[in-house]
């Protein structure tokens, strides 16, 4: 989990990528932001990578550094889409991140996707990669 604070201390963009219906992929960059079990992001409900999740919860995460750009972070698994209680607490972290909810979150949904077990077999000096 130090591993991806690390990165996110200097770069809160990551990739999140999803299943299109046809089983294609879809990519998408978004602001992300994590506690110590998960990475959390805001979204449209109507956006492509949003309504993918509806239909396949299935995702993966890059985050890469913007300080050292051979540091990286992957993390796959299934992504949840927050309830309100849960996007409260998720928009709590943005804050004490950044200081202030960001207009764009604004209706938006909240989704989390857990950090899970890193994956020693795959896993470098300055890249890691999570499963769940």
């Amino acid at each position: 989990m130090e591993n991806i604070k690390s990165i996110l201390a200097d770069n809160l963009i990551g990739t999140v990528a999803t299943l299109n219906e046809d089983g294609s992929p879809w990519a998408t960059p978004i602001h992300i932001f994590a506690d110590d079990a998960a990475v959390y992001w805001f979204s449209n409900d109507q956006r492509q990578h949003s309504r993918n999740i509806e239909n396949d919860p299935r995702v993966s995460v890059a985050l890469w550094s913007r300080q050292d750009g051979t540091k990286g972070a992957y993390i796959s698994g299934t992504a949840t889409k927050l309830n309100a209680d849960e996007t409260a607490k998720a928009l709590d972290i943005v804050v004490e991140t950044v200081g202030a909810i960001p207009p764009v979150f604004e209706n938006t949904s909240g989704y989390r996707l857990e950090i899970g077990q890193i994956d020693t077999g795959r896993t470098s000096e300055k890249r890691w990669y999570f499963y769940t």
